[in-house]
C-alpha cells in the first residue's frame, strides 16, 4: 500500500474508521484583505482550530501589526511556539529550499556575552563564498558591535542586493574586513557526511554520520543518497548529527526515521496526532512507512541504535524522530538538552501571511509525549566550534564515535575557547528559522 501524504491521511482514516466525528470545517479565509477582515479571520481560525483554543486570551486590539495582534491572543507561557511570518518566506524555505540573505548563524561566546562566534555557515551563500567558516568572530556588522548584533539592532534583510560590511577574525586570530551582498541561494539541509572506522573489543565497527540541518521533503533525495551510501559502506551504526535541526515535516521525519530503523518497522506507529476536541476526526496515527513504499528501506537491515546529536536547537520534527524511534531502537542523545517541542501545525496561508499555530500534540508508539522540558543527554558535551562539523576530533562527534565504541560516554571536553554554555547557545541569530512540526 502506498502511503499518503498525511494530510490526506486524515481522510484516508476516516473512511476505514481510524478517526471519529465528522470532517473538520476549515474556517474560510476573508472575502478582502483588509486588516479588519484579517483580525476577524485569525480569531475564527484560532478558536477553532488552535489546540488551546478554551484558553485564547482576549485579544489586544490596540497590536499594530497582525503579527502583534496573533501573539496577543496565544495561550502564555505554554505557547511558546506558534508564530506568523510572509507566505513568501514560507514556501522559500520549506518548499522551494532558498533564502535570501547571506547564509550565516551566529551564537554569543558564553554568558559573558563578549563575543559572537558563527556557528553554521550555508555553503552556497555570500558567507561562505567568503571564506568565512564555522568558529569565525564577528566583531562588528555596519558598525554594530556583538550586543547590537545580537540585540536585533540590525534591520532584518529579506531581498536581494542589499550590502553589509562585517569585521571578521579567524581562528588564526587574522582580522578582515568582507563586503557581502545578500542574494537568493540554495539551502543544503545536508550539511555533512561520512564514515568512520572504530573498534569495539578488538573488532572492527563501520559507523556511518550524518548533519542534517531541517525535515524538508525537497531534501529527501540527498537524504536517501547518504543512507545509499552508508549501505554500501556496510555500516552498522549511525550518528545523526540533529544539533541545529529545528525540525520541519512530519512526513520527512517519518521517513528518516524509517530508513534509520529498516523494514521490520515497516507499519507500526511513528506517533500519534492528537488535536483539540472540537478537531477529533483530525486525531492520527502516523505509521513508518510500509514495506512496500518504493525506496523507503536503503539499509535492509535496519540498525538497532542511532546515536543523536542535540542542542537547545534541537526541536518539534527533530524531537519527534527522538521520541518515535524510542520504542523500538536504542536511542543515546550526546550534547546538550533539546527545546522541548512536542506541539506542530498545519500552516495557514491568507493574505500574504502564514500563520503557525499550535494545532496538535504528538504522542510515540508508547504514549509519551509532553516532553516540553526535552530530552536530557546521556552523555553531556557542549558546542565545540573550533572545528568543522564531520570533524572525526569534533567534540559532540569525538563522543559519540567513543560511545559506539566502549558504550560508555567519555570525558572529552572542548577546549575553553570553543565552549557554548547552554543558555548562551539556547539561541542562534542571523539567518533563523524557528522551531517546526507540520503536517504536509
Amino acid at each position: 500500500m502506498k502511503w499518503l501524504p498525511l494530510a490526506a491521511l486524515v481522510l484516508l482514516l476516516q473512511a476505514c474508521g481510524g478517526g471519529s466525528g465528522s470532517s473538520p470545517s476549515e474556517p474560510l479565509p476573508p472575502q478582502a484583505c483588509t486588516a479588519l477582515e484579517q483580525r476577524q479571520s485569525m480569531r475564527t481560525f484560532l478558536n477553532d482550530q488552535y489546540y488551546w483554543y478554551a484558553n485564547l486570551a482576549t485579544a489586544d486590539s490596540k497590536a499594530e501589526t497582525l503579527d502583534g495582534y496573533f501573539q496577543s491572543m496565544l495561550y502564555k507561557p505554554l505557547d511558546r511556539y506558534s508564530y506568523t511570518q510572509s507566505t513568501a518566506e514560507y514556501t522559500s524555505t520549506f518548499t522551494e529550499g532558498r533564502r535570501t540573505g547571506y547564509g550565516y548563524t551566529v551564537v554569543w561566546q558564553d554568558d559573558t556575552h563578549t563575543a559572537v562566534r558563527v556557528r553554521n555557515v550555508e555553503p552556497f551563500g555570500p558567507v561562505a563564498r567568503a571564506g568565512i567558516m564555522r568558529g569565525d568572530t564577528f566583531l562588528s556588522i555596519d558598525g554594530v558591535g556583538p550586543e547590537g548584533i545580537i540585540g536585533g539592532k540590525l534591520p532584518t534583510v529579506t531581498t536581494e542586493g542589499v550590502l553589509r560590511t562585517i569585521v571578521v577574525r579567524d581562528a588564526a586570530g587574522v582580522t578582515r574586513t568582507v563586503r557581502l551582498i545578500s542574494e537568493d541561494f540554495a539551502l543544503s539541509p545536508v550539511a555533512a557526511k561520512s564514515t568512520f572506522d572504530v573498534s569495539r573489543a578488538g573488532a572492527p565497527v563501520k559507523v556511518g554520520y550524518l548533519a542534517y540541518h531541517q525535515f524538508v521533503t525537497y531534501s529527501k533525495g540527498d537524504v536517501r543518497l547518504a543512507f545509499e551510501e552508508f549501505e554500501s559502506a556496510g555500516i552498522s551504526e549511525l550518528v545523526l548529527d540533529l544539533r541545529y535541526n529545528g525540525g520541519g515535516s512530519v512526513t520527512m521525519s517519518r521517513d528518516v526515521a524509517s530508513m534509520i530503523g529498516g523494514p521490520r518497522l515497516a507499519d507500526q506507529m511513528y506517533a500519534y496526532l492528537r488535536f483539540n476536541d472540537k478537531q477529533v476526526g483530525q486525531n492520527q496515527r502516523v505509521p513508518f512507512n510500509s514495506a512496500g513504499t518504493p525506496l523507503a528501506y536503503p539499509l535492509p537491515e535496519g540498525l538497532s541504535r542511532v546515536v543523536v546529536i542535540t542542542s537547545p536547537g534541537t526541536a518539534s520534527a527533530s524531537e519527534l524522530l527522538i521520541n518515535g524511534l524510542k520504542p523500538f531502537i536504542d536511542v543515546v542523545v550526546v550534547g546538550e538538552t533539546t527545546y522541548g517541542k512536542p506541539f506542530g501545525f498545519i500552516p495557514r496561508s491568507e493574505c500574504g501571511t502564514t500563520y503557525n499555530a499550535v494545532q496538535f500534540e504528538t504522542l510515540n508508539s508508547l504514549g509519551f509525549g509532553k516532553y516540553t522540558a526535552g530530552f536530557t543527554p546521556d552523555c553531556v558535551v557542549p558546542d565545540d566550534l573550533d572545528r568543522p562539523l564531520g570533524d572525526p576530533n569534533e567534540k559532540r562527534l569525538k563522543v559519540a564515535l567513543d560511545y559506539v565504541a566502549t558504550g560508555r560516554c567519555t570525558s572529552a571536553q572542548a577546549p575553553m575557547s570553543a565552549r557554548i554554555s547552554p543558555k548562551a547557545a539556547a539561541r542562534a541569530y542571523g539567518e533563523t528559522v524557528p522551531a517546526q512540526m507540520f503536517l504536509d
